[in-house]
């Protein structure tokens, strides 16, 4: 890991060197290019044709679409204990969030009319479950359950064809959220072209969510307008705020937990006041690096971008994680939960009992979080998500009458004689 201090030119260096999400590759795009504009042109054809090609699995048009009892049969082979934690687990996340719907509000002015803002859901989404290594049954829970909490109607679930029969867990996730009737064996940019667009089988949906790979990201870029999707995900990456007070060895297994995702692209920095904080914990992870699963993986992923960053004071050092602006944020230091409400990140965990890994698993807030620096602005996802707001304006003739002389002069002045015609002939009639 490297040792930087704060302010400091390395440290600007290092924070420009950070991979910031997935960035366009002109093949890349080229390619899914052509497939995207396939699938818009020949439909459930081209998918097959696709997954024959980049798979290497022949379907039809008709078995596209996964058979419930085919989930069934391969949720049975996922340990029973397992499937009781996913359930404990999708009931927390779903109470969690159940606190974030939308209430909208209403405004009823002193001449009778009354101004609203009404709070929907969306009609449809599609859910994008990688397969092989990044078939996590947590995420499905995290991207399922804000959707039906907000009352999102239909759902889809797409993920590449060889992905569920090697995933009981997953197969027992899709049935914890009622889904085992919507998934469809389709991955890659081709899935993500037949939601944006539609096809015989598969029907277009509002929006897309879940992760995937550079080809998946590029397809999202390629449609979005046509149809919503989701922040684009970056490397995963963990901060540590931490002073003397902290443990040695839970920051440093921290890091580790961070680390060990297994592209070799994950962030994981210590900020600290302490010297000798950093010390240890930089001869921990060398010693312990060998317990973290994706061994090589977890090795790049520190040595590429792992940092100990040394600050002077505890303001200096919250200075620099908001600089950062990482996925997760961890504050070890005393008065944790203070701290830990000026720090931005995409989620932040307060004190030694509040590992990242408890909201990685379902504590309740969601785990899909903005990356690359981009907490600065973007939040985690959420059933706002899935949620449209509209508003519903019912006016009274007293109430036209008083702004309709504003409104027509407004009007006036950007040009749009008619607007400001058909707000004077009703407020004078």
């Amino acid at each position: 890991m490297k040792r930087l201090r704060y302010p400091s030119a390395a440290f600007e260096r290092y924070l420009a060197s950070l991979p910031r999400g997935s960035a366009p590759r002109p093949q890349v795009e080229a390619a899914v290019g052509r497939i995207v504009a396939a699938v818009r042109k020949d439909g459930d054809r081209a998918l097959v044709r696709f997954s024959q090609r980049f798979d290497g699995v022949a379907l039809t048009t008709a078995t596209l679409r996964v058979r419930p009892a085919e989930i069934a049969s391969v949720a049975r082979r996922a340990d029973k204990r397992l499937v009781a934690a996913l359930r404990r687990m999708a009931k927390r996340i779903e109470t969690f969030h159940e606190r974030q719907r939308g209430q909208g509000f209403r405004l009823r002015l002193s001449d009778g009319s009354v101004l609203e803002e009404l709070v929907r859901p969306l009609d449809s989404a599609g859910l994008y479950v990688p397969g092989g290594a990044g078939a996590y049954p947590s995420s499905v829970l995290m991207n399922a359950i804000p959707a039906q909490v907000a009352g999102v109607e239909r759902l889809a679930v797409v993920t590449p064809p060889r992905g569920l029969e090697a995933s009981p867990a997953l197969c027992a996730a899709l049935q914890v959220v009622g889904l085992e009737s919507s998934v469809y064996r389709i991955g890659g940019a081709q899935a993500i072209a037949a939601l944006a667009y539609g096809t015989a089988s598969i029907p277009a949906v509002a929006k897309i969510v879940g992760p995937g790979n550079a080809y998946v990201a590029a397809a999202k870029r390629l449609v979005r307008g046509v149809v919503e999707i989701d922040n684009e995900a970056g490397p995963s990456e963990v901060v540590i705020l931490a002073d003397h007070t902290a443990d040695a060895a839970e920051v440093t297994i921290d890091l580790l937990a961070q680390a060990e995702h297994g592209s070799g692209e994950e962030t994981a920095v210590l900020v600290t006041t302490s010297a000798e904080l950093a010390s240890v914990v930089e001869r921990l992870v060398t010693a312990s690096v060998a317990c973290a699963s994706n061994v090589a993986a977890t090795t790049r992923a520190l040595r590429r971008q792992g940092a100990i960053i040394l600050v002077r004071s505890l303001e200096a050092g919250i200075a620099a994680v908001n600089r950062l602006a990482p996925e997760h944020a961890e504050v070890q230091t005393a008065r944790a939960s203070s701290v830990a409400r000026r720090v931005v990140a995409g989620a932040v965990f307060a004190g030694r009992y509040s590992p990242v890994a408890v909201g990685d698993y379902g504590i309740g807030p969601n785990h899909v979080l903005p990356t690359s620096g981009t907490a600065r602005s973007a939040s985690p996802l959420s059933v706002r998500d899935f949620e449209r707001r509209q508003s519903l304006v019912t006016m009274t003739r007293a109430g036209l009458s008083r702004v309709a002389d504003d409104i027509a002069r407004i009007a006036h002045a950007e040009g749009f004689v008619a607007h400001g015609i058909s707000v004077l002939a009703r407020s004078r009639s």
